[in-house]
C-alpha cells in the first residue's frame, strides 16, 4: 500500500475516532481530581500512527459509560494512589535500554499498583504482551495444550531427537507474524541461529515443532464471554503464517461448538481481563484435542464482513479506501464494541 493511500485511511480512522467522543460529556466529565485516568505516552515521533486511534476510544468509550475522565501525557504514571489507570500498550511507554516493551510496562503498571491504583492493563496481564518466553512458561505451568516448546540460548542450541522438522524459530518479543522462522532442517536451523545479526538482536529464542495445519482459530475473549472468532485459512499447500497480509481468508461463520468450553477454559486459567487465543488442531481435524498457539492481551481484531460475492480477499478488501463500507471504519466500530466490554468488566471489579 502506498504512502499517500496509508495516510488518507489513517485520517479517516482518526476522523471517525474523533466523531465517537461526546465532546460535550468531555467537557462535562474532565476532573483533575476523580475519575479514571488514561495515560498517553506523549506526543513523541509515531505517536499519531501507533497509538492516537486507541487512545480515543478509550475517552470515547469512558465517557459513553459516564464516567469522569482525565488525561495523564506522560511514560510514567506512578505519582497517583487509589485511582483506576487504563493505558494501550505501546512501546513509546519504554524508555529502558535493557528491558522489554512488556517488561517495561509491567514495572511502570506495578509501581502504581502498589499505591493501591486499578490498572488496565495490570502489571500481571501485560506481561503476555510480545512476551513469547513469560506466555510459554504460564502455558507449561498451567498444563495448557501447545505444541512441542522449547525456549533455548541462541548460541546453545540443542535439539532434542524428540523434536521432528520442520520447527517454528520465533523471536521472544515478535508479533504479527514478524520474527517466526520456518526451518525445514537442523542445516537450516543452523545457518539461522548462527547469523551474526540474529545473534546480535536474540539471545534466546523459541523453538517449537510445526503443527500440520492450514488454518487457525483466533479466538477474542472477555472472562467466560467469546466476544469475536474467526478462522484464517492458507489457501495454498505448503504452511505459512495465516495472517491476512499473508493473503488468508477469513471465515468469520463457523465455529468448533465442541470445543466452546474447553477454549473458554482454558483461558481462564490464564486468569487475565482480555486476550486474544490463537487455536489450532493437527492435520485441521477438529475432532482431535486442540492446540494453544499464543496468546495475548493486546491485540488487532478483525471486524467481520461477508465478502462471499465479492472477487477480493480479506486481505485486498483491508487496503481499499471505501470510507462509509471501509474496512477503517468496520475495525474502529469493532474496537470500540469490544472497549466498552473490557473496560466495562474492569470498572465493575
Amino acid at each position: 500500500m502506498n504512502f499517500i493511500k496509508r495516510n488518507i485511511k489513517r485520517l479517516f480512522r482518526l476522523w471517525y475516532c474523533l466523531s465517537k467522543i461526546n465532546w460535550l460529556a468531555f467537557y462535562k466529565n474532565y476532573s483533575r481530581k476523580e475519575g479514571v485516568i488514561i495515560v498517553i505516552p506523549g506526543i513523541v515521533k509515531n505517536y499519531f500512527i501507533n497509538s492516537l486511534e486507541l487512545d480515543l476510544l478509550n475517552i470515547a468509550v469512558l465517557l459513553k459509560l459516564n464516567q469522569k475522565i482525565k488525561l495523564h501525557i506522560n511514560n510514567n504514571f506512578g505519582s497517583y494512589t487509589n485511582r483506576r489507570i487504563c493505558y494501550n500498550p505501546s512501546d513509546l511507554f519504554n524508555t529502558s535500554n535493557t528491558l522489554s516493551n512488556a517488561e517495561h510496562l509491567s514495572h511502570l503498571a506495578h509501581e502504581a499498583e502498589n499505591k493501591q491504583n486499578k490498572i488496565f492493563l495490570s502489571s500481571y496481564e501485560i506481561l503476555f504482551w510480545e512476551n513469547k518466553e513469560f506466555m510459554h512458561q504460564k502455558f507449561e505451568e498451567l498444563n495448557i495444550r501447545t505444541p512441542r516448546t522449547a525456549i533455548a540460548n541462541t548460541t546453545s542450541v540443542n535439539i532434542n531427537k524428540n523434536y521432528r522438522f520442520p520447527l517454528l524459530v520465533k523471536e521472544l518479543h515478535s508479533h504479527a507474524s514478524l520474527g517466526v522462522h520456518k526451518c525445514n532442517s537442523e542445516n537450516e536451523l543452523n545457518l539461522l541461529i548462527s547469523d551474526p545479526l540474529f545473534i546480535k538482536n536474540n539471545d534466546k529464542i523459541i523453538i517449537q515443532e510445526l503443527l500440520n495445519i492450514r488454518k487457525d482459530l483466533r479466538v477474542i475473549l472477555c472472562g467466560d464471554e467469546i466476544l469475536l472468532h474467526y478462522w484464517r485459512i492458507n489457501k495454498g499447500t505448503e504452511w505459512k503464517p495465516t495472517s491476512t497480509s499473508h493473503g488468508s481468508d477469513v471465515d468469520f461463520i463457523s465455529f468448533p461448538e465442541k470445543w466452546r468450553n474447553y477454549i473458554i477454559e482454558n483461558f481462564k486459567k490464564l486468569q487475565i481481563t482480555t486476550g486474544a487465543f490463537d487455536v489450532a488442531w493437527e492435520n485441521d481435524d477438529l475432532d482431535t484435542e486442540p492446540y494453544f498457539l499464543e496468546v495475548s492481551p493486546s491485540y488487532q481484531p478483525n471486524p467481520s464482513i461477508d465478502l462471499t460475492e465479492k472477487e477480493y480477499s480479506y486481505g485486498q478488501f483491508k487496503k481499499k479506501i471505501l470510507f462509509n463500507n471501509s474496512w477503517d471504519k468496520l475495525y474502529i466500530d469493532c474496537v470500540f464494541t469490544i472497549k466498552q466490554k473490557l473496560i466495562n468488566s474492569w470498572l465493575s471489579k
